[in-house]
């Protein structure tokens, strides 16, 4: 048990399935944990993700919960030290910085509703805040 055809243990080569997966099917491919993995690989080089992966989902709920979350909270979830906290905390970052820069360099108009400039500046520096409002614009519809 545990064993693939030819008798290797089934997580030998995981790390690079798991990116090959990724980097040929896309994000979209994979469910949340194993987002979680990819992210964990550099922060836990000879460990196993996939648990720890699974217990930040049990904690938090879902891959967005995690990446949100304090890191006194992460702190908290056995297995996950400082270099975990950086790893997720780095790619929330980065996450954050590309959506300020889509959010500024796309037009303001979008779906028939209008946000306003402060509103997405709000929800650019702030990614949890629910406060950024949109309203209904006068314009009607055929």
């Amino acid at each position: 048990m545990g064993f693939k055809d030819g008798g290797k243990p089934h997580y030998l080569g995981h790390r690079e399935r798991l990116r090959r997966r990724f980097r040929e099917s896309g994000s979209e491919a994979i469910p949340d944990y194993e987002l979680l993995e990819l992210i964990l690989f550099r922060a836990a080089q000879r460990r196993d993700t996939k648990p720890l992966a699974k217990a930040l989902l049990a904690r938090f709920g879902s891959f967005a919960e995690v990446m949100n979350a304090p890191e006194a909270l992460l702190a908290e979830v056995p297995g996950i030290g400082e270099a975990a906290i950086t790893e997720l905390k780095l790619v929330r970052a980065a996450a954050v910085r590309l959506m300020r820069g889509e959010v500024f360099e796309r037009p303001v108009l979008s779906h028939g509703r209008k946000c306003s400039i402060t509103a997405a500046r709000q929800w650019a520096s702030k990614a949890r805040s629910s406060s950024a409002s949109c309203s209904s614009t006068s314009a009607t519809r055929s």
